[in-house]
């Protein structure tokens, strides 16, 4: 029997940061609260890996109008164009945007549309938040937090 518990994966796709602290955010209030979970960059991380996640947590700014941040690029396509099974990985998306832009959050979108589309489980309705306005990432956190006390046993640490 595997007694290693599974570890939660935060990724992020960041241009100019606010997503990758939005991601150590998150880490550092899963572990305060007993849950393994790490952070990646998305740009240094095995796009293969994804089929062996168990909880997967995006969290990704939108470049430009609508585009995937420089570092998330290459898992954005690989996600919209390979046939992948993800039916054992849940995930969660939370997308930031400006919302002067009329693509507001486009990246998350579709991060959120792709892994629905591969399979994968949403665990919550995806969170999107207003850079422009600096909306805090903490009531993703406390949802998050919320779905983990009741589902989230496996990934106690």
């Amino acid at each position: 029997m595997d007694d290693i518990s599974p570890e939660i994966k935060v990724l992020f796709g960041s241009e100019t940061g606010t997503a990758e602290e939005y991601a150590f955010d998150i880490e550092t209030a899963l572990q305060t609260n007993g849950f393994k979970c790490s952070v990646s960059d998305m740009d240094d991380y095995e796009k293969s890996e994804l089929e062996s996640e168990h909880l997967v947590v995006i969290v990704t700014s939108t470049y430009g109008n609508g585009e995937a941040p420089y570092n998330a690029e290459e898992l954005h396509s690989w996600l919209e164009s390979e046939e992948i099974d993800l039916s054992s990985t849940s995930f969660a998306v939370c997308a930031l945007g400006d919302s002067g832009y009329p693509n507001f959050a486009q990246a998350g979108k579709d991060f959120d549309k792709f892994l629905e589309e591969k399979g994968a489980e949403r665990i919550l309705a995806r969170t999107e938040l207003d850079a422009v306005f600096d909306e805090p990432v903490e009531p993703f956190i406390e949802k998050l937090l919320d779905w983990l006390s009741e589902n989230g046993q496996a990934y106690i640490n």
